[in-house]
């Protein structure tokens, strides 16, 4: 099993070492789409590894054994791994469902409130200004959500940046971006090596309303120009959890819309597929020889009945 272990973890840690590179190789729309289930499926599949090690050593307490119906001794004596590692599982997992639940505490809240004070304001799909002078602009993230952008930042921007800003916004709302950050967001909470992986892929999910944006009116230049005043006048204040206009790394948007940078898509999905595959077979294994090895424990408890 030691080695199936293994194996999972180098295919984690090669996602993390990658993902930022894919993130940014890959077009915007297909880094997210791609990356953001890529994230979830290598983060279950290294705590579902964590967890198969972590029962094989809690199955050896003699009152597991008899609820499971197998043999304690026959599974410590064909334990594959010394106690220490099942034990640093065991307390990875606990760490990891603790931080994430922190996690979705505070982003469920965030959502709530978001939908609470501006969720129904206006028809779905329509545009709400909200008397404010913070500038600030974002989507609620419902099924039929809003675009919701402040007095304050209407002022800073000139009459084409305001139409740049709600054409990156209709994108946000449209593509249901808010949706695929908590993707992101909850995959690196369950699994912090995959932070930078996330923060590549927030600035990606801005990158692709900037390209539908820049698509939509037909001039780069345009989009560049709204983001840059934009993310100046909202620069005294702190980032939401919602999509926007001022998120992610913004020199690198602007830097993207006034020169694209060059995609390779092939060479980008050769790795990715290559990652999953090790990924797959690893977890695979590990489902397999902890199947087999309480199988035998079973086995050992029928003979001695």
């Amino acid at each position: 099993m030691i080695i199936s272990l293994l194996v999972v973890l180098a295919a984690t840690l090669a996602y993390a070492g990658c993902g930022p590179w894919l993130s940014h190789t890959l077009r915007p729309a297909l880094a997210v789409r791609l990356l953001a289930p890529t994230g979830l499926a290598v983060t279950a599949t290294l705590w579902f590894a964590a967890a198969v090690t972590a029962f094989t050593w809690i199955g050896q307490d003699a009152e597991v054994a008899a609820v499971g119906a197998w043999s304690a001794q026959a599974l410590r004596s064909q334990a594959p791994l010394p106690w220490p590692v099942p034990a640093a599982a065991l307390l990875g997992l606990a760490l990891a469902a603790a931080h994430t639940a922190v996690f979705l505490g505070r982003r469920v809240r965030a959502l709530r409130a978001a939908h609470r004070d501006c969720g129904r304001l206006g028809a779905p799909g329509a545009l709400v200004v909200l008397d404010s002078d913070v500038p600030d602009a974002f989507t609620t993230p419902e099924a039929a959500g809003r675009i919701v952008v402040t007095r304050g930042m209407l002022r800073a921007l000139a009459a084409d940046e305001r139409a740049a800003l709600l054409a990156h916004e209709a994108s946000h709302l449209s593509h249901r971006h808010a949706w695929w950050a908590a993707a992101v967001d909850l995959a690196a909470s369950a699994n912090p090596v995959l932070g930078p992986t996330a923060r590549r892929l927030r600035n990606a999910i801005e990158r692709w309303a900037d390209e539908d944006a820049a698509a939509r009116l037909g001039d780069r230049r345009l989009v560049a120009r709204a983001l840059a005043r934009a993310a100046l006048a909202r620069r005294r204040y702190a980032a939401g959890p919602l999509p926007a206009a001022t998120g992610g790394d913004v020199p690198d948007r602007v830097r993207a819309l006034l020169d694209p940078p060059v995609t390779r898509r092939g060479p980008a999905l050769a790795v990715l597929a290559v990652v999953l595959t090790v990924l797959a077979l690893g977890g695979a294994t590990v489902q397999h020889q902890g199947e087999h090895l309480f199988e035998q424990a079973r086995t050992a408890h029928t003979e001695r009945g």
